[in-house]
């Protein structure tokens, strides 16, 4: 692989693994036309997954620090979210365990992501109809908990964006749109990091097959722009603008039918 695919490859997972527009549809279409497909690239992919899972880790890393610290010390208010984020997680799996076969085969189509991407921009359109709330995550509850779970668990199709689902189903239980965000990120890291563990695993000659200087730039890349994004993300979750996306998505979308129907 070359350092300006890993760079080209880099940008697109740093960009879309955090923003609502899908980055397993944007991996999946470039990947057809590069004639890539992902089981054949999945190292060089989890390498890059590893770049935005630290990003994230780095981004809440007070957030984190503080559930850690405070749940050591039996603050009720920081368990019970922690059960929160269990219970969330706990769907996801179930959800995503469900669906993993069907998931496999959707993954080397190009026709999936594009109609899953239509399903992704309804979803933020939404979001200029849902009335803002100011209610904290300590005051989820476990049914809601479990919605985003569930809402989470559906986004392992290509081109449903796992936060985008995930942010406006917090917003549809009442959560504020900065709760709505923080609750959204810190509440995938189980899923995203147990995931990322289970593709690792039978991975070898790595960098053999891609190349140690690639995958040094895939990781560099998606890092760095992982981490912008979210920044970007987050002022536009409080601003209300995520319908903008979806109009995005739209666009990828008919990208996607045009090249499946060509």
């Amino acid at each position: 692989m070359s350092s300006l695919l890993a760079i080209l490859f880099g940008l697109i997972q740093g960009a879309t693994e955090f923003l609502p527009v899908s980055s397993s549809a944007h991996l999946t279409i470039l990947g057809y036309i590069l004639k890539l497909q992902e089981k054949d690239a999945l190292p060089f992919f989890l390498v890059l997954h590893l770049g935005t899972l630290i990003a994230l880790l780095i981004f809440f890393r007070k957030e984190l620090t503080k559930l850690a610290v405070f749940s050591l010390k039996g603050d009720k208010e920081t368990c019970r979210i922690i059960l929160f984020i269990v219970l969330t997680t706990g769907a996801t799996g179930i959800l995503g365990l469900s669906f993993k076969k069907f998931v496999e085969e959707a993954m080397v189509s190009i026709l999936y992501p594009a109609i899953f991407l239509i399903l992704t921009a309804i979803l933020l359109f939404s979001t200029k109809f849902i009335k803002e709330k100011d209610r904290k995550v300590v005051t989820l509850g476990w049914l809601s908990a479990v919605i985003i779970g569930i809402a989470q668990g559906i986004a392992v199709f290509p081109g449903i964006s796992r936060s985008g689902a995930t942010i406006v189903s917090a917003l549809m239980v009442g959560l504020s749109r900065e709760e709505a965000f923080d609750y959204s990120f810190i509440a995938s890291i189980p899923a995203i990091l147990g995931a990322f563990v289970i593709e690792f695993k039978g991975v070898t000659n790595m960098t053999n097959d891609f190349g140690l200087m690639p995958i040094i730039i895939g990781f560099l890349v998606s890092f760095i722009i992982g981490y912008l994004s979210l920044f970007f993300l987050k002022g536009c979750v409080i601003k209300g603008k995520l319908h903008y996306f979806g109009i995005y998505c739209l666009f990828i979308s008919c990208i996607g039918f045009l090249i499946a129907f060509h």
